[in-house]
């Protein structure tokens, strides 16, 4: 690796960790907004967060955007699966706490090679049953075993909802990707552009009769705002995509799964919520999970392509997979970001 790649291989990394914490503080900013200012209009914070967005992705990627009927299409399903990922999030977070939304959030990562094995045909690796075991237990964890399961169960399934939704939207990124129906800036665009005129809408639809009623504190809420538009949204857009081209997915994977885990700390530390072992316990299973489902596929695809290097087994395409970093089900491809 000369100078010069190292360098930018870095950029990568401390990009991508700064993408980890944003997202993570952005389970408990996004949670103290919907608490206050955006309590009866939860919509509308993410159609900022989007809305302002779209521009700044433009101002970066301009010369790469294009206008054809079968892209706007591939992006409006991806930015309507955002929508309503996005949406049963946020609505989410009015009833439980920034630790478990964190962590349920964090699951989309394992329903994805299952998904994925309907659309491709292709058994999942081994490692993903048994992270799927594990996870469960981990949200067993976290939902049922402490005195506010009953208050947060219904956040919870909302945030479990929308983690599906994030996994239908990453296999359906991957197959448009995969076959090589458009690029990844322009898909990344345009599914960016729809999630924020599906939200406008939406909030103006169901929420504008709040609107009048709203008041935003300038210094409560607009450097919150700040961090979860441009830091949470805009630029780690822009980062994950920069940082997929020059990051392997094992450390895509260990500097993403960071999420979940600061966003909880983080909750605990400002006072949101109190620390439980429970969702110690549990969150750490969930992030394990998630590390089980992302590596270990990728770690046996390399064995296994340095044995064919070797001479040791017959030469085969490269190993596939559906979700950023994991190797379990599609083929390789640069998938379109998420973010909390």
């Amino acid at each position: 690796m000369g100078l010069t790649e190292k360098k930018q291989h870095l950029t990568g990394l401390l990009m991508l960790g700064a993408v980890a914490i944003f997202w993570g503080a952005g389970f408990v900013l996004n949670a103290q907004l919907v608490g206050t200012t955006f309590a009866e209009t939860p919509s509308l914070l993410n159609a900022v967060r989007f809305g302002v967005s779209v521009p700044l992705l433009l101002a970066v990627f301009n010369k790469r955007i294009r206008i054809g009927g079968k892209t706007l299409l591939y992006g409006a399903v991806g930015g309507a699966l955002l929508f309503v990922g996005f949406l049963v999030q946020v609505v989410g977070m009015k009833y439980t706490t920034p630790s478990h939304s964190g962590f349920f959030t964090a699951f989309y990562v394992v329903p994805v090679p299952f998904v994925a094995w309907l659309v491709y045909r292709r058994r999942p690796h081994w490692a993903v049953f048994a992270g799927t075991a594990v996870a469960i237990g981990g949200l067993v964890l976290l939902n049922f075993t402490h005195e506010e399961s009953g208050a947060t169960a219904k956040g919870d399934l909302l945030t479990f909802a929308g983690a599906i939704a994030f996994a239908l939207q990453i296999v359906w990124a991957d197959y448009v990707l995969k076959k090589k129906k458009t690029d990844y800036v322009q898909l990344t665009f345009w599914q960016v552009t729809f999630a924020a005129i599906l939200f406008a809408a939406y909030s103006l639809i169901f929420e504008s009769k709040h609107y009048a009623a709203m008041k935003f504190d300038v210094g409560y809420g607009l450097w919150r705002l700040a961090i979860v538009t441009l830091g949470g949204t805009a630029f780690a857009y822009y980062a994950q995509t920069y940082a997929q081209t020059r990051l392997s997915p094992t450390e895509t994977s260990l500097l993403l799964a960071c999420e979940s885990p600061i966003g909880a700390i983080l909750s605990v530390a400002v006072g949101m919520e109190s620390f439980v072992w429970q969702t110690a316990v549990g969150g750490v299973l969930v992030v394990a999970a998630v590390l089980l489902v992302e590596l270990a596929p990728s770690l046996a695809a390399k064995r296994k392509a340095a044995r064919n290097a070797n001479g040791d087994a017959p030469n085969e395409t490269g190993a596939e997979r559906v979700a950023d970093g994991g190797e379990n089900c599609a083929p390789e491809d640069d998938d379109e970001p998420k973010s909390s």
